[in-house]
Parts: C-alpha cells; structure tokens; sequence
C-alpha cells in the first residue's frame, strides 16, 4: 500500500499542535503553582493536571496515527511499551531545577517519538525552497521600506509593507487568514496556504515593549496550535537594537517552542508617532470633522479609531 505523505504530513502536524498545547498547560500549571496564594490555589491546580492529561492522552492517539500512517507497526509497539512505562505520571508537573524549568515525562516521550518522525516525513523540496525565499523577504524587509520612504509608525504599516511584497512571489497571500477554533476565532497576520505557513508580525519601538512581542507570539501559538498551517513564523520588525535573535531563541526554549515555529528579528527605521501629537492630529480632525488619510485626501472623522483586529478576537 502507497504512502500517502499529504495525509502523513497533517497528521504529523496536528501531532506536533496537541504536544504543544501540552507543553504550555504545563507552563502554566508551573505558573499557577508558583505565583498563586489566595484559596483558589488547589483547585486551579487540580484542574490544570486535568487538562494535561486529557491533552497528553489526545496528543499520544494523534502520535500513534502516525505511527500507523506510515505503517510502522514494529515502532508502535515500541512506542505504546515506552508510554506505558509513564502513564502514571500523566497530569504531574516535575521540576528540574530553576534553570530548566517544568516538565512532564509522558510529553517528553512523546516529543522525543515526534522528533523521530518528523525526520521520515520530508517537506517537499519545491515548499522548502518556497520557504527560503519567504525567509529572506522578511529579513530584506527592512531595506525595502527604508527604500519606499514611507518609514512605520505602527504595526499596521508593517504589514501593509509585507503584504506588498509577499504578493510578488505567494500570489495565495491572505491577510488575517482565519483560524477557527470550537469557541474562538484567531487570525494570523498572513496565510500562505501553498506552502502551509502562517506569519505574524509585531513591531516594537522601544525596549520595554520588546518582552511583550515576544510575549505576544507565545500566546499566539495557543491560538494557532490544530490549525492547517505546518510553519509558524514570528516577525519581530524593531526600531533599535532592544533584542538579539540569541535572547529571543533562549526564551522560546525555555517555554518550550515546537520546532515548526521561528521567529526573526529586523532592524529598521521607523517609530511612533508621539501621543502628543496623536492628541493634536485627533483634535484636529475633530473640529474640522475629516481627517486625511495616507494619500492625503479627506475621510470621514468617523474613521478614526476604527477596532484594530486583535480587539476582534
């Protein structure tokens, strides 16, 4: 029988999504269990392991399809053995030490089988070299805005400039390509469906807002965890240098990034504009009743102050 590697690599995928969600539910009992003193403590603890473990028991059938897709009978056998030696420890959150951090050994059996897998399962060489290009537009992005002279003030402006130039080579570009959920819809910032990825950009102007970049891809990585993307990439698009690509990854590790999320980090002109003269400009606007938009022509003051898309989901 066929190998059927289109199925093989969602499978792989949606594998690789429930390991995930459980490596966050045990960053977070961690959290929980470090920061929480009032009389809700043992409960939410109680529930937290609940979840972990309904997660692992999800995630090690989805392991198992695998295993079974790519009719690997002997290395299932192998692997129901190794998991049934951990199966008491579902729902427990260990400590290494300060350092390393929570961990928990039936996830760490089931990453160590997924990592094995993910080596037979190959993306095909056209994606691959697809991917490549799309890595260096986002590392030149940079040096095109700076050439277009239209320098970012916001998050907003990035994009617009990357939707620009993403089009010219993944015409299947979607902006805020939907990720639907049972309760919640999240929309990453891009879709490319033609190599499976999804991208997300952030933009900082500063060095207090650079933890919380990182902070919000973190937590866009739950909302993206099951979806049909295979590739994950963060784009932090910063006006100094507030961080290094070592700081970055260091952190990424530390809570547990799977292996198909990369976030780079650019430098590039740009900055906000000051709230003072956010107020002058809105004041303006008021009295005038229009405001001009980025080619300079009227609209209507009613525009200003539109819902951005994350206050939508």
């Amino acid at each position: 029988m066929e190998i059927n590697l289109s199925l093989v690599t969602k499978a792989l995928g949606a594998a690789q999504s429930l390991v995930q969600e459980c490596r966050l539910q045990i960053n977070a009992y961690a959290e929980a269990d470090e920061h929480l003193n009032d009389y809700h403590r043992d409960e939410y603890l109680e529930n937290a392991s609940a979840i972990l473990k309904a997660n692992t028991i999800r995630a090690r059938a989805a392991v198992g399809i695998v295993f079974e897709l790519l009719e690997l009978a002997e290395s299932l056998k192998a692997f129901n053995a190794e998991f049934e030696g951990v199966e008491e420890k579902l729902g427990q959150v260990s400590y290494w030490d300060e350092y390393l951090g929570p961990y928990n050994e039936a996830v760490d059996v089931l990453s160590s089988r997924l990592d094995l897998l993910v080596a037979l399962v190959e993306t095909p060489s056209e994606v691959r070299e697809q991917r490549r290009v799309l890595t260096r537009m986002l590392r030149q992005l940079p040096y095109y805005i700076e050439g277009t002279g239209n320098l970012p003030k916001r998050e907003k402006d990035v994009q617009d400039h990357l939707q620009l130039i993403l089009r010219l080579a993944f015409p299947d570009v979607v902006r805020e390509a939907p990720v639907l959920k049972q309760t919640k819809n999240y929309f990453p910032d891009f879709g490319i469906d033609s190599i499976g990825t999804a991208i997300e950009v952030k933009f900082v102007d500063d060095k207090t807002k650079a933890a919380s970049a990182v902070g919000g891809l973190y937590e866009d990585m739950k909302g993206y965890a099951n979806s049909s993307y295979s590739l994950f990439v963060g784009l932090i698009y910063m006006t100094g240098n507030y961080l290094t690509q070592d700081q970055v990854d260091a952190e990424l590790k530390r809570v547990g990034t799977p292996k198909n999320w990369t976030v780079y980090l650019v430098v590039g002109a740009g900055g906000r504009v000051s709230k003072t003269n956010k107020r002058t400009q809105v004041a303006s606007a008021e009295s005038n009743g229009t405001a001009n938009n980025a080619e300079g022509q009227p609209q209507n003051a009613s525009a200003i102050g539109t819902i951005s898309r994350r206050s939508r989901r």
